[in-house]
């Protein structure tokens, strides 16, 4: 498993309408879930880099840095994950609308992207992101398989 981490310096309680911006982020990316709701596409034949980067030159998926460069991220086989294009979006969207702002703030100081992964499937079926440090903000970025029907 992959944890990446970053500290930003002293931090304050964080708000409150994040989880609201998230579940608009989920309706904007198309994924409202119902009863008996699919869980998307099956990317568990994605079992190594040179099938999701084959993958990517064909544009459907790309590459994800766990840790945003805009937070200091490498661009580091152990910072990169390969998603879906919406999946890329709803956590750029997510870093930089949501966190960045708590960060400069002064909210939170520390950022920790953990992707969960089932066997060898390079597409990771969810991604959790973490910011805190005194403040807290936590997002679970479901991507496919039974990650799409957790609450």
């Amino acid at each position: 498993m992959t944890r990446l981490r970053r500290w930003f310096g002293p931090a304050t309680p964080a708000g409150r309408e994040v989880k609201a911006l998230a579940d608009q982020l989920l309706r904007e990316a198309g994924y409202e879930p119902g009863p008996g709701a699919p869980v998307g596409p099956d990317w568990s034949y994605v079992d190594s880099p040179e099938k999701a980067k084959a993958l990517v030159e064909e544009g459907v998926l790309v590459e994800l840095l766990l840790l945003p460069e805009e937070f200091g991220g490498p661009h580091v086989p152990e910072n990169i994950v390969y998603v879906p294009p919406f999946a890329e979006e709803m956590k750029s969207r997510t870093d930089m609308n949501i966190i960045r702002p708590l960060i400069m703030d002064g909210v939170v100081t520390q950022y920790t992207a953990i992707p969960e992964h089932i066997g060898p499937c390079m597409v990771p079926i969810a991604i959790r992101v973490e910011a805190t440090e005194p403040g807290q903000f936590a997002f679970n970025l479901a991507i496919w398989g039974a990650a799409l029907r957790r609450d």
